[in-house]
């Protein structure tokens, strides 16, 4: 029982491997020549398995490509958990996670922005509820450790302020897939700042304030 138990084991992370290795092929692709001039025999070649490999865990590029937007979501994920876990306040905490995703699209150029819009796509009106769930618990807990550590405010129910930021960080993203030369960094910074203000308590020390 031991035996067949560790076969399947070993098959499973094989496939794992695999899977992982034909996505961050792609991925390279994607970044150096764009989504559409990159062709399934090139990802294959370069994660050097067989075409027909390929297509066992990708019915279609384009259904690779979904594969990446989604990932995208449980990497900012990953990004708010870190911050979490981190030093400083909760409205530096929000600012180092928005820095951090600007860096994100700036190393990924063109490609972050046709993942999002991918991502946006797949599924209309926007992000399903499974993705917003994840951005919701994520963003609340930083701002319920906040409230605990005293510097969140508390006249607004977590779950509002959870909305608000994550409404904020939403239309940034919505606006950059859909505006012609969106500078989204900058809005990035500005949304951070201000989103930092708006969950302080009152009279907290507010730029611009005594």
């Amino acid at each position: 029982m031991g035996d067949v138990s560790n076969d399947l084991s070993r098959r499973e992370r094989r496939k794992r491997e695999v899977r992982d290795r034909i996505m961050r092929a792609a991925m390279k692709r994607f970044i150096r020549q764009g989504f559409d001039d990159t062709r399934v025999d090139e990802i294959a070649q370069d994660a050097d398995v067989a075409q027909k490999t390929f297509f066992n865990y990708f019915p279609t590029k384009q259904d690779l490509f979904h594969q990446l937007a989604e990932e995208r979501i449980d990497e900012l994920q990953e990004i708010l958990e870190e911050e979490r876990s981190g030093a400083g306040s909760t409205r530096q905490k929000l600012e180092h996670c928005f820095v951090r995703l600007s860096e994100l699209l700036e190393e990924r150029g063109l490609l972050a922005r046709d993942l999002i819009l991918e991502a946006m796509r797949a599924r209309p009106p926007g992000m399903t509820g499974e993705d917003i769930t994840k951005l919701h618990t994520a963003f609340g807990a930083i701002l319920r450790d906040g409230q605990v550590r005293g510097d969140v405010r508390t006249d607004h129910p977590i779950e509002f302020l959870t909305e608000m930021v994550v409404g904020g960080f939403g239309a940034v993203m919505n606006n950059w897939v859909n505006i012609r030369d969106y500078p989204v960094k900058d809005r990035l910074a500005q949304t951070a700042a201000f989103l930092g203000e708006a969950i302080s308590p009152k009279g907290a020390g507010r730029k611009g304030q005594p």
